[in-house]
């Protein structure tokens, strides 16, 4: 859980940061390229492509996940999403987007949603995130990649006497 802390801050941030929207700013169509993004990684994560999902982070983008440390920039997301898969071949993965929040600026957009993911045997995970964008030239690129479980962890098994 300690990312936590560092979800709600970020989102916080973020959130103050997606006031009114300037009337320059055309915020479906900011909101709709957003989702097109999202949309985008989700069929890299099907196709198994953990350089074209690298691709989608900013240079100093990061990902945040629970019982890891972070991960910073595309070489670094890539290795980790590649060890991921190695270690659980079989693993599904899929989200629904629930909410889009422009800045007014219209540089910078949180999304959040949930997420679900199967395991090789079966079991089933899922939670939250959150993911905050940066426009970049005409491209929305990820900043920051922040997921929580919210799926009951499993019983503790008592050691076996001695």
């Amino acid at each position: 859980m300690r990312t936590m802390p560092v979800l709600f801050s970020a989102l916080a941030f973020v959130l103050t940061a997606c006031g009114g929207a300037s009337p320059k700013i055309d915020v479906a169509a900011e909101e709709q390229a957003v989702r097109a993004v999202s949309a985008h990684w989700l069929q890299l994560e099907q196709a198994r492509d953990a350089a074209g999902i690298a691709a989608l982070f900013t240079e100093d983008g990061t990902i945040y996940r629970e019982d890891q440390e972070p991960k910073t920039g595309p070489a670094a997301i890539q290795e980790a999403i590649t060890a991921s898969w190695a270690k659980d071949p079989a693993a599904t993965a899929g989200w629904t987007t629930e909410r889009v929040d422009i800045a007014a600026a219209g540089d910078l957009a949180a999304e959040r949603g949930k997420w679900t993911a199967t395991g090789p045997q079966g079991q089933v995970d899922g939670g939250w995130y959150v993911t905050l964008y940066r426009k970049v030239g005409t491209e929305w690129k990820v900043v920051a990649d922040m997921s929580i479980s919210t799926t009951p962890a499993a019983a503790a098994v008592p050691a076996p006497a001695s």
